[in-house]
């Protein structure tokens, strides 16, 4: 009988030296805290471990313990070789200039001239011997991370670590727990395997932090028994709980407080599909007005959609600067490729993102709305 996907994780870390982990484009706090409470682990383990991901970490998340150490390239990937087929007698000189940003190597035969067949280049093997990617429904949400790399995610063996319905299984272990509230509650269980006294104080606040954020502060759906023991057990090990909710929740700016309100004040529900959405059809004035950025739409959303229990789906559409764009609110074990398909848009933290053709708001509103009510039709929830 072959191993469990824990089991085989657990013995590919212990056998691997140089890690690397790996969150997708704008990584939400879940997919930071897991990343971050795992890196440190393995480092307490006496393993090399890096994290990097393609994009930015938005700065709420900067008192994250190490969160200065997440990089957005992978540097030094692997080392290459200029071989000579010569014995050391017959060298008589080796240098290397920088002519023209290019790196010339000159080397210089003490008895014979040189023929190119005795120079060969060789690749060593990659410095990371191990992958794993954390709360990343597939490797094109990676980006530049893989599309840089893609000789190392097919070289090195690749763990896919992830709570979401919608994952790809894309791993060579793939170990993806739909009703784990959170990838965090996932990596803390997997370390209990591992070994539960590594888990400091640090390890216990980034875990905590992602399985505060995922749950909403255990106030959403997906909240279950687990999350709940997995936190008391996270806070008795140290994290620090004030200190997140402080980070996480007491953040809203007055303008983000007045966006709420200009969309709420729009909102409209169909019960039959537990549907919320609004419209801005004077984007520009009402940032002017409200004092924000559009940045702020995505968390407005998200708050709307957390505030009710009424609302499975929350959608807005906004004009800005001609365009009209839309955002969709879903929950978490919603499948939305058929729905990101037609819209033609893309997936950030349960959220979709799009734009339209048309150019008036009531066409835009109206064409979308279709086609959530035809996908809606056909999920299971």
């Amino acid at each position: 009988m072959g191993l469990l996907p824990k089991e085989q994780i657990i013995d590919q870390i212990n056998k691997s030296e140089t890690i690397l982990i790996c969150v997708g484009k704008n990584p939400d706090g879940d997919a930071l805290g897991a990343a971050l409470g795992l890196c440190l682990v393995l480092k307490k383990m006496g393993k090399k471990a890096d994290i990097v991901s393609p994009t930015a970490i938005l700065n709420k998340y900067s008192f994250l313990p190490s969160a200065d150490t997440i990089t957005h390239k992978i540097e030094g990937v692997r080392n290459y070789i200029l071989s000579l087929d010569i014995d050391k007698e017959r060298l008589h000189q080796l240098r290397y200039e920088v002519q023209n940003n290019k790196l010339k190597i000159f080397i210089t035969a003490k008895n014979s001239d040189l023929e190119q067949k005795d120079i060969i280049i060789e690749s060593a093997r990659f410095k990371y011997d191990l992958v794993m990617v954390l709360g990343t429904s597939d490797s094109e949400n990676l980006g530049s991370i893989y599309d840089e790399n893609s000789d190392l995610f097919y070289e090195a063996p690749v763990i896919n670590i992830d709570n979401n319905p919608s994952n790809e299984y894309f791993g060579k272990i793939n170990m993806v727990d739909v009703t784990a509230s959170s990838t965090s509650e996932i990596i803390f269980n997997l370390v209990i395997d591992l070994k539960e006294e590594l888990i400091d104080e640090q390890i216990a606040t980034n875990l905590l932090e992602g399985i505060i954020f995922k749950t909403n502060s255990f106030q959403n759906k997906n909240t279950t028994p687990k999350a709940f023991l997995a936190a008391a057990s996270l806070i008795a090990k140290g994290a620090n709980k004030q200190e997140i909710i402080r980070y996480l929740y007491k953040t809203k700016s007055i303008s983000t407080l007045k966006l709420m309100g200009k969309i709420m004040s729009n909102l409209k529900y169909n019960g039959k599909y537990k549907l919320g959405w609004s419209i801005l059809p004077n984007g520009d004035d009402d940032f002017i007005k409200t004092n924000a950025s559009p940045e702020k739409l995505n968390l407005a959303i998200k708050e709307l959609a957390d505030s009710s229990p009424e609302f499975d789906i929350v959608l807005l559409i906004y004009k800005i600067n001609g365009k009209i764009n839309g955002i969709i609110n879903f929950l978490e074990k919603m499948q939305v490729n058929d729905l990101v398909k037609s819209l033609d848009g893309r997936v950030e933290d349960n959220q979709i993102i799009f734009d339209f053709n048309e150019t008036e708001t009531e066409s835009a509103e109206k064409n979308v709305l279709q086609k959530i009510k035809e996908w809606t039709n056909g999920v299971e929830r």
